[in-house]
């Protein structure tokens, strides 16, 4: 019976009575047929000074199916340690020790993390006398931080070896087409489909693995970084947070175009990361490299059957916004009044970009839900659920035809409740295809760009329009950041101030989860945090079995 083993050299650390940390480098057999992780040590007789994390050698996964058939390695599960993690320093150590009562000296060790923004060797003793840990802490970490690198290996071993399936469409709240259109050539939908993403998947395991290798080769340097950082000071210190935002933000930009859409999406959360990250990802927005306009050209041709003359009498030669799916162009219509109009261009070749990031993104998600059931089993967050949701989301995004439903649909909404002040932009259903969206034109700045008066002024326009979809309709904008909402050069002729643009991810309420919301609104309004607790467990926002009289005070503190 062939057995997943996992070879690699791990350090086994021995602390001498003198209080020496020396290094022995062991070899580490993990057999996934058992729970156990053993790991042989042996002292070393000579003291060292530099402590790599993983010795400089081949960490090689074999990997068997869970019904024990044998299946053939490939590169994405044989990771080079000498190249992914190249770039981890040594962990410093003391700048002085004394040994049965004699005085010695280390040598200073030379860090690696001076493009992060660390002090550079002049500085190493005073930061180690600073750190919050001790020499031998770090060195007992460093050990952890090695059998946390097998367990990490393991678990995406046993990842490797299931069959990864789409994200099941039953439980979410994405508003989506549910016709099936599928792309010629690849064989993938241009409508979210889960059996026949899951098809593509199979079909491209070569290609899928080695988008995964390409993933691994960013991220696990990066990760190392930051372990290594709060191993050395006890911390991540804010004086290497930009340099950190920097080398993700680049990273990011490497990765493509779906990996630039979720670090566009993160660039507006401060609740989530500190100033200095939120501005380096905030040039996400404005950094995607534009296709060709005759590109685009041909794109609308193909998709509108015709020439382009046959449909615009303008098209502006360069776009006039770029982003990380799409770019849009201010045309005019053929239509003997030459109104103005957006023309949304999707780029060449995403869909199958996207899908396969999708899955590298799938799997990280299942490796890293596998280590947090595995070193934080008390957590309760569904890590692989989460990712399920933003797919789906993200995968519909790149249907225009459903985008464009979506807009139309919201913009009855707003004008049905009578609301002045907010507009969507009216519709072209004629010329929109899955690739192609045309929608009527506005002027207007974003409102990331816009005064501090002129956001008070609008604010309580915005904030109506999105109770009326919240709780009226249940049927939602799911994308609200600064640069969907437009501040209108000058009000319409209806007196609305306020565009709502870009309607790609959009999401639908049913009526029992509307009201629940509504009674959170009102427990909360008095401060009845008691039956709050229990809006939210009705809700699914805190586990059924939660210790209520625990939480009541802590909200009551919170709110």
């Amino acid at each position: 019976m062939m057995i997943t083993r996992l070879s690699i050299w791990s350090a086994a650390i021995h602390i001498t009575t003198s209080n020496t940390a020396v290094l022995a480098f062991n070899s580490a057999t993990f057999n996934t047929k058992t729970p156990s992780l053993s790991v042989s040590t042996k002292s070393a007789s000579n003291n060292i000074n530099r402590v790599p994390f993983l010795s400089s050698s081949k960490t090689t996964i074999f990997a068997s199916t869970l019904e024990d058939t044998e299946i053939e390695s490939d590169k994405a599960l044989t990771t080079d340690t000498d190249k992914l993690l190249s770039s981890q320093p040594p962990i410093p150590p003391p700048s002085s020790s004394k040994q049965n009562g004699g005085t010695g000296t280390a040598a200073g060790a030379t860090t690696e993390l001076e493009n992060l923004s660390m002090n550079d060797n002049n500085n190493d003793n005073e930061n180690s006398s600073n750190s919050k840990l001790s020499w031998t802490e770090r060195i007992t970490n460093s050990g952890a931080v090695s059998a946390a690198a097998i367990a990490t290996a393991a678990v995406n071993s046993a990842v490797a070896m299931k069959t990864l399936e789409a994200p099941e469409v039953s439980k979410s709240f994405i508003a989506l087409d549910t016709s099936t259109d599928v792309e010629d050539g690849s064989g993938l939908p241009l409508t979210y489909d889960r059996e026949l993403i899951s098809q593509y998947w199979k079909k491209e395991r070569g290609a899928l693995n080695q988008r995964w290798s390409y993933f691994v080769g960013k991220a696990v340097p990066f990760l190392t970084r930051l372990v290594t950082l709060f191993i050395t000071e006890g911390e991540i210190n804010e004086r290497h947070i930009p340099g950190l935002s920097r080398q993700a933000r680049m990273d990011i930009q490497d990765l493509g175009p779906t990996f630039i859409k979720a670090g566009q999406m993160m660039s507006v959360r401060p609740d989530v990361l500190p100033q200095a990250t939120l501005d380096e990802l905030a040039i996400l927005q404005d950094s995607v490299v534009a296709f060709e306009t005759s590109v685009a050209v041909s794109q609308i041709e193909k998709e509108l059957g015709g020439p382009l003359n046959e449909f615009f009498t303008s098209i502006s030669e360069e776009p006039v916004a770029a982003a990380s799916l799409a770019q849009v162009y201010l045309a005019t219509l053929a239509d003997g009044n030459n109104t103005r109009v957006a023309v949304k261009v999707q780029r060449p070749d995403v869909l199958q970009t996207v899908s396969k990031d999708l899955y590298v993104l799938r799997r990280a998600a299942e490796v890293f839900q596998g280590l947090v059931e595995r070193f934080a089993p008390q957590q309760n967050t569904n890590y692989v659920a989460l990712l399920n949701e933003w797919a789906i989301g993200f995968y519909t995004e790149l249907d225009f035809k459903n985008e464009a439903q979506n807009q139309e649909r919201l913009r009855d909404v707003l004008i049905d409740n009578g609301l002045i002040g907010v507009t969507v932009p009216k519709v072209f259903n004629e010329l929109c295809t899955r690739r192609i969206l045309v929608s009527e034109w506005v002027d207007g700045k974003k409102l990331s760009e816009a005064t501090t008066e002129e956001i008070k002024e609008v604010t309580p326009l915005a904030q109506e329009a999105f109770l009326i979809q919240l709780f009226d309709a249940g049927f939602f904008h799911a994308d609200p950041h600064p640069g969907n909402l437009l501040l209108l050069d000058e009000p319409t002729e209806e007196g609305h101030k306020v565009a709502l643009i870009d309607c790609g991810l959009m999401a639908n309420i049913d009526q029992a989860d509307r009201d629940k919301m509504i009674s959170a609104v009102i427990h909360l309004a008095n401060k009845d945090y008691t039956s709050l607790v229990t809006d939210f467990m009705d809700l699914g926002i805190l586990p059924d079995d939660c210790d209520k009289p625990t939480i009541i005070p802590l909200m009551d503190k919170a709110l």
